[in-house]
């Protein structure tokens, strides 16, 4: 069991590291066998966001909220091609994230997202960042709620933004 583990653990290392190497950051996935026995074996992540210094583990000691949240994310991207479900959800990630690792964060998701055979998947945020790239794959959707909803509806449909995101969808609404 314990070399089919290792092979595994070694896909996900290879991914993650990748995926962190796009991101001009670093990052390993390991299997902590120190106890030798199998049943006390854990997964050991090490990163490191700057590029003095050596690869951390991963902790709230080591790392910022947003760095965690990347390390996070990239290790979910990981066990992607690894995993087989119908949907995938990934709700807030970006929150705490500084705005340069939310856009390479998020490049990393649709690029994840828009592969062959990959799931559907929902990113759920309550803000994005202007002038993200989007594939031809993804899908754009935004709820508005409140009691307010009726002002801010009138100000889309009758402005620009509304032409805007028509525009974006093929549609263009005069």
């Amino acid at each position: 069991m314990a070399p089919t583990l290792r092979n595994l653990v070694a896909q996900i290392n290879k991914t993650f590291s990748q995926n962190f190497q796009e991101m001009a950051v670093a990052g390993e996935v390991s299997l902590d066998e120190r106890d030798m026995e199998f049943d006390k074996f854990g997964i050991l992540i090490k990163v490191k966001f700057r590029q003095a210094g050596q690869l951390q583990v991963l902790s709230a000691h080591h790392q910022s909220g947003g760095e965690r949240s990347v390390s996070t994310i990239l290790y979910l991207v990981s066990l992607q091609d690894l995993t087989n479900c119908p949907f995938r959800v990934v709700d807030e990630i970006n929150q705490g994230m500084d705005p340069i690792n939310e856009r390479k964060m998020f490049q990393q998701l649709v690029r994840a997202a828009s592969q062959i055979n990959t799931p559907q998947c929902f990113l759920l945020a309550p803000k994005l960042l202007p002038d993200l790239v989007y594939s031809k794959a993804c899908s754009m959707l935004t709820i508005m709620n409140g009691p307010w909803i009726n002002d801010v509806t009138k100000a889309w449909s009758g402005g620009d933004s509304w032409g805007t995101v028509m525009g974006l969808a093929g549609e263009r609404i005069h």
